[in-house]
């Protein structure tokens, strides 16, 4: 097998990694009676916890590193709370009031919001390109948002707000820690982060009054979110990096929220009329354009 073939192979499977834990979070959010919030806690301190004894075994100086630095602590903190605690938060509400794919789609705006934050930092007019795309997005949006009936809207607004929050907090994501993980690697990045993150939404969240149905199948369910959906995407992404190139990744990345779709239809008998399909399209197509550039 060659490392092309291997690199697409474990992007592939990340992202696949991915949808598959959406579609966890909502069994727990709907058929478990999670709480967002409570989820996106146990998520988080569970996920750190496993990535910081990976790491402890594999890369300890790095890991050690990270902390040592004093400027490192505050970016650490931000990173934890803005870009991984709310993200995720936001995410699962969304995925609370609509479902996986419809949350998937619409925080799939990132890297859109992304190229607006580079034309307003560097001060410059969009280029022709980013206009296309930014106008296909939107109109992408209308047509998942509304299927075509202008009288109502198939996705709430709700739905609508999380989902946008989390695709902005996702591009805090991508952006702020960027000195760090070229200095340091992404794990140990993470590891603090998710750790960070979810210690600090505790007393908030108060998961010592959990709210949500305790059983075998929840067990499954957060095993999957936490393992499936974080270490182990994560780690087959990361991997794919070392043979593929930023765009190839984009692009393989895509299968994330078709896979949603599909799975959705499978685990949950959700049906979406070709109206609202033809809005998944145009926002994929977009983000992929725009990736292009």
């Amino acid at each position: 097998m060659s490392n092309h073939i291997r690199g697409l192979i474990l992007c592939a499977a990340g992202s696949l990694c991915w949808s598959i834990s959406g579609i966890a979070g909502q069994f727990l959010l709907e058929d478990k009676s999670f709480i967002p919030s409570q989820l996106t806690t146990v998520r988080m301190i569970g996920a750190g916890l496993l990535l910081l004894v990976w790491e402890w075994f594999s890369e300890r100086g790095l890991l050690l590193s990270v902390v040592r630095e004093r400027s490192n602590r505050w970016k650490l903190f931000w990173f934890g709370v803005i870009g991984l605690m709310i993200t995720q938060y936001t995410y699962f509400e969304s995925i609370h009031y609509s479902n996986a794919p419809t949350a998937t789609i619409i925080s799939y705006l990132l890297p859109l919001i992304v190229v607006g934050w580079d034309c307003l930092t560097s001060r410059r007019w969009p280029y022709r390109n980013e206009v296309f795309c930014t106008v296909l997005a939107f109109t992408g949006t209308f047509l998942l948002v509304t299927e075509g009936r202008l009288d109502q809207l198939a996705v709430s607004p709700l739905a609508l707000f999380w989902g946008t929050s989390s695709a902005f907090t996702a591009a805090f994501y991508n952006l702020q820690p960027r000195g760090m993980i070229k200095k340091y690697t992404a794990p140990p990045v993470l590891a603090w982060g998710m750790l960070i993150g979810g210690l600090v939404s505790m007393p908030f969240t108060q998961v010592w009054n959990f709210a949500g149905v305790i059983d075998w199948g929840s067990l499954a369910g957060y095993l999957v979110v936490t393992v499936v959906g974080t270490v182990l995407s994560f780690a087959l992404y990361l991997n794919s990096s070392k043979y593929l190139s930023a765009m190839e990744m984009t692009i393989i990345a895509s299968i994330e929220p078709l896979a949603s779709v599909v799975l959705e239809m499978i685990c949950f008998g959700q049906m979406f009329n070709l109206i609202g399909l033809s809005g998944f399209l145009f926002i994929l197509v977009a983000v992929l354009a725009v990736s292009r550039h």
